[in-house]
């Protein structure tokens, strides 16, 4: 099984950045503002040198004085769970500067008798640093670490270290890359829509911080499990707010750009909405985000159950008029996947898992050529190339699935220029028809022929 290493500290110490240089990858958001990192963020790190892959968890902070603020008691509570349920933790402090509060977690580390844990003094940037933090150390009789964020120093040493308790505790799994038999689906939508409750539904166990407020996750946590014998790799998205709307160099601004990586890095994406609350123009620039990036699409319609609990409602037909409430707002839901969710309750968040499976046989689907001719020949004796106002008539001699993931069908024609832009949205309605391809985009490209063969459009 995968070792679990959890990183523990108190605001302010480098925690961010030393998790970044640590796994060579930005994973943490890094920003002077204190109290930045408010989830638990799992990384699976596969240590080349070592041999070995385990789980690096960066925790929320843990700040005792705080108890009052229900975000942070809630944070407090977690990390302690993680503590509980890690083989080894790295306790990180500043060399010089150990505080009340770093007195309080050495307390809470002796009162669990916890002891499988080392010392990591950051911003030990040369030796007279390095020799007076070592005093820490010999005190209590700790494995000491001094190490320099900012100048990449001595955490080569850390991760030997490591490696060596994980394999001396029978923990040395070597964990092989994903590969296509892993579904990657991330949840993404505006703040505040049961993101978190919906991955907490989904995996069964408290795995990011839920609160009844906005902007609660600022980093991106991948969740990997298995459901009905299908991999999947679950992706919990910090919240997505429009570029122009947030400043540079802000927090917001770090989580959008995550996010927006986060939605490359998936296969579907699932789009959270408030169904209570209807659909908002977030929601729908959310969507076609995800439709420029050509992912698989499921609209997730939460809070359902707040929906039906409205006096007056028809709970029998509530969900086609929501449905078609939908159609007026987007002109592609025919191909798009619509869920009705509550994840308080837990009722049909396994259907988004289902869905997705059902998604990528789609996605990955190929029709024979000789069908696909034989479509496509009724399709356009039945309704010929409409031209534009300034061209011929166009003319379409060949065509073929030239890909899949997304699905493509290229279509060999006279001059792509010919076309009335509205033939393409026929051609693709007519595919879905017949071959269905549900939850995921179709590209249809025209290739000219003749002398200007191999250019598309």
């Amino acid at each position: 099984m995968l070792g679990k290493i959890t990183i523990i500290w108190r605001p302010n110490v480098g925690k961010s950045s030393f998790f970044n240089m640590y796994t060579g990858h930005k994973i943490a958001i890094v920003d002077d503002t204190a109290w930045t990192t408010r989830d638990i963020s799992e990384y699976e790190f596969d240590d080349v040198e070592h041999e070995l892959t385990y789980i690096l968890a960066d925790s929320g902070w843990l700040d005792f004085g705080s108890k009052d603020d229900s975000v942070a008691e809630d944070i407090i509570d977690r990390t302690d769970r993680a503590i509980d349920e890690s083989d080894l933790l790295i306790w990180l402090i500043e060399y010089d500067n150990f505080t009340d509060l770093d007195e309080k977690i050495l307390k809470l580390l002796k009162k669990k008798n916890y002891n499988n844990y080392l010392l990591v003094a950051n911003k030990a940037d040369n030796e007279t640093k390095v020799m007076e933090s070592y005093s820490l150390a010999w005190k209590w009789e700790l494995e000491f670490f001094p190490v320099s964020v900012s100048h990449n120093k001595w955490i080569s040493d850390i991760k030997k270290y490591v490696a060596k308790y994980l394999k001396w505790k029978w923990l040395n799994y070597k964990q092989e890359d994903f590969d296509d038999s892993f579904v990657k689906l991330a949840m993404i939508g505006r703040p505040n829509v049961g993101k978190s409750s919906m991955i907490n539904a989904i995996v069964g166990k408290d795995r990011v911080m839920v609160k009844d407020m906005p902007w609660t996750t600022r980093d991106s946590i991948d969740t990997k499990f298995s459901f009905e014998w299908t991999n999947f790799v679950l992706i919990d998205t910090a919240w997505i707010r429009r570029l122009s709307k947030v400043w540079t160099r802000n927090v917001e601004n770090w989580s959008v750009m995550r996010s927006e990586r986060a939605l490359k890095r998936a296969d579907i994406v699932a789009v959270v909405i408030d169904g209570y609350e209807w659909i908002v123009q977030q929601d729908l620039s959310i969507i076609n985000t995800a439709l420029e990036e050509k992912k698989w699409l499921i609209i997730v319609v939460n809070k359902w159950d707040k929906v039906l609990a409205k006096p007056g409602v028809d709970k029998e037909h509530m969900m086609n008029r929501y449905i078609a409430y939908l159609q007026e707002k987007m002109d592609f839901l025919p191909w798009v996947s619509v869920i009705f969710t509550s994840a308080l309750d837990k009722k049909r968040v396994n259907e988004i898992l289902e869905r997705a499976k059902e998604i990528k046989e789609e996605r990955y689907k190929r029709v024979k050529t000789s069908i696909l001719n034989n479509f496509l020949e009724q399709a356009i004796y039945k309704h010929p190339p409409t031209g534009n106002k300034k061209s011929h008539t166009p003319k379409i001699y060949y065509w073929t699935q030239a890909d899949t993931n997304p699905p493509k069908f290229v279509f060999t024609v006279s001059n792509p220029d010919h076309f009335h832009f509205s033939y393409k949205r026929y051609l693709e309605n007519r595919i879905r028809d017949n071959f269905w391809f549900e939850g995921t985009p179709i590209i249809i490209e025209y290739r000219w022929r003749g002398k200007n063969a191999g250019k598309v459009k």
